[in-house]
C-alpha cells in the first residue's frame, strides 16, 4: 500500500455525504446493510489516464452491480468542469467532484510528487489513454494527486484501502471486483 498512511482493511469505513456531478447526495451510510461500495480515487476531469479509467469502469460496470456492488468515482474536479468536460449521463455509476479534496484527504489518499509522474506504468497507462482518444483537459485540483481504490462491505468494514504508488496506479475493474 503506497503513501496511505491510516486506513486498513478491517477497519470501519469513515462515512460521509457528498453531492455528485448530477446534483444527488450521496451518503456511504445510505448503502450499510444494502450493498457494497467500491471508491474509486481519481485526479481531475481533464486528466486522460483518470477518462480511461472512467471508461474501464463503466464497461465494467454490470458485473459490479451483478455482485451487488456500488461504484463511485472521485475526481478534484468542480462539478461545473465535469458537466463541461462531456456527456457525464454516459457513466451509470456516481461521480462525485471533491474540489476541495475532502474524501481524499478522510481516506487518506496521499499527493506524490514529480517522480510519479514519469513511472512508467503511468507513461505507458498515459499513451494508452491518448491512443483512446482521450485528451488533456483542464488541470484542477493537485496535478500530483495520487489514486486510491477503497471497497466497503455491507457493514461498512473496509475490505481493501490502497493508495496507487504512482499516477496511473489504481487497480483495474477485474481486480477490483475480486474482492467482492
Amino acid at each position: 500500500m503506497a503513501k496511505n498512511t491510516f486506513l486498513r482493511a478491517g477497519q470501519i469505513a469513515p462515512d460521509f455525504t457528498m453531492t455528485d456531478a448530477k446534483g444527488e447526495r450521496f451518503a456511504l451510510s445510505d448503502f450499510k446493510g444494502k450493498s457494497s461500495v467500491v471508491l474509486v480515487f481519481l485526479r481531475y476531469a481533464g486528466c486522460p489516464i483518470c477518462q480511461l479509467a472512467l471508461h474501464d469502469l463503466k464497461d465494467a460496470y454490470d458485473e459490479f452491480k451483478a455482485l451487488g456492488a456500488e461504484v463511485a468515482a472521485f475526481v478534484q474536479s468542480p462539478p461545473e468542469s465535469i458537466k463541461k468536460s462531456g456527456d457525464i449521463s454516459i457513466f451509470p455509476f456516481r461521480l462525485i467532484p471533491d474540489p476541495n479534496e475532502t474524501i481524499y484527504k478522510l481516506y487518506g489518499v496521499a499527493v506524490g510528487g514529480f517522480i510519479d509522474m514519469l513511472h512508467t506504468q503511468t507513461v505507458a497507462r498515459g499513451i494508452q489513454a491518448i491512443a483512446h482518444g482521450h485528451m488533456q483537459g483542464k488541470m484542477e485540483g493537485s496535478q500530483w494527486q495520487l489514486p486510491g481504490d477503497f471497497i466497503v462491505d455491507k457493514d461498512g468494514i473496509l475490505k481493501l484501502a490502497r493508495v496507487g504508488k504512482n499516477l496511473a496506479d489504481n487497480l483495474s475493474p477485474q481486480q477490483l471486483l475480486s474482492y467482492l
